[in-house]
């Protein structure tokens, strides 16, 4: 399987919602397999993701890289050898794309609090013009996890000529009111920690008791008892996971890259933009998952077939958390490769 990797760097700004102008963005890419217009797929990440679906593995417990090994691969839903797999990183994102942890190309600092604030339009967006550079004015789908979803939404909306599908994996049209709230709640708690030092901390003044303590609580909204049993012996091996894990992103995640990310998710409801989506849709939900509830997801699909959209709603059977949406092959092999065939 051929793999590549790349960043994109933009002469021209990019407007962004809110008005402002974004200088010379950047965004980093991976690509599994060689992709063509026409052919390839769109892979969208997670909020905590990279764009390095396959990896590499790193020696820590938190693994931004990866999450995509169930589902490209030789065999798998998405074979790059017939389906070519493009992952751009969404803006925001700290590994490589333009985000508070990256460089203010006009003055050589970095961005921190003073990059503008972001949303998932902005990220549609983004992905565009790193399509359009790798040449690319159409694909066969665009697949997003989670805030990767409403962007893939949001893109096939912008430029419904784009995409014949559009998976969404843990997406619905806005996260539950309560989970929204607490994600809003990050710059807050940032803000109030001593070592945030409004934005201008160091590698070694990192507020990391505030970044644990946001991923111990984003930790519930991802795995529920069921996957945690399903995962680990005793309920003690897997809080001493979990909090390897959360001790790991603290080091790891940009704090202003998290809130900024945050934000965007917890400020986005893609409904608006249905009815200028042309193409097909597939909603896979997960029976458990706390971000994108069924309930919400079941909604979401009825908005979009209002709106005219061919979509179609499908339950995963298993363990539903959000976390565990991608640990089962078997699970998305047969419904993806359907709705792929059909594209």
């Amino acid at each position: 399987m051929i793999q590549a990797t790349g960043t994109h760097l933009f002469s021209v700004p990019l407007p962004l919602e809110e008005g402002e102008l974004l200088g010379n963005p950047q965004v980093a890419w991976a690509a599994y397999g060689e992709p063509s217009d026409g052919k390839a797929v769109v892979l969208l990440h997670d909020v905590s993701q990279s764009h390095r679906a396959l990896g590499p593995v790193e020696d820590v417990a938190y693994q931004p890289s990866g999450w995509a090994r169930t589902l490209v691969g030789e065999g798998l839903a998405l074979d790059p050898a017939s389906t070519p797999v493009v992952v751009p990183g969404l803006l925001g994102s700290p590994f490589g794309t333009t985000s508070p942890a990256s460089a203010d190309p006009a003055t050589g600092e970095r961005w921190g609090i003073n990059l503008p604030p972001l949303t998932v339009l902005d990220m549609a967006r983004g992905v565009s013009a790193s399509l359009r550079a790798m040449g690319l004015q159409r694909v066969r789908a665009l697949v997003g996890v989670g805030l990767g979803g409403q962007v893939a939404l949001r893109l096939a909306a912008l430029f419904p000529e784009l995409a014949a599908g559009v998976v969404t994996l843990g997406t619905a049209r806005a996260l539950p009111e309560g989970v929204r709230e607490k994600l809003g709640l990050s710059w807050q708690l940032l803000r109030a920690d001593p070592d945030f030092r409004e934005g201008l901390y160091g590698p070694d003044t990192l507020p990391r008791k505030t970044m644990r303590r946001l991923r111990l609580d984003f930790q519930k909204l991802l795995y529920g008892r069921e996957y945690l049993a399903s995962r680990w012996p005793d309920p003690e091996s897997a809080r001493v996971a979990l909090e390897a894990e959360a001790d790991a992103f603290a080091e790891t995640f940009d704090p202003v890259s998290w809130a900024t990310l945050c934000s965007a998710y917890a400020g986005c409801d893609v409904a608006d933009c249905f009815p200028h989506i042309r193409a097909r849709v597939l909603l896979v939900a997960g029976s458990t998952d706390a971000l994108a509830p069924v309930n919400r997801v079941r909604d979401t699909y009825h908005l979009l077939s209002a709106a005219g959209v061919s979509a179609r709603l499908l339950e995963l059977p298993g363990p539903g958390d959000h976390g565990a949406l991608l640990t089962d092959a078997d699970r998305l092999h047969g419904p993806l490769s359907d709705f792929l065939r059909r594209c």
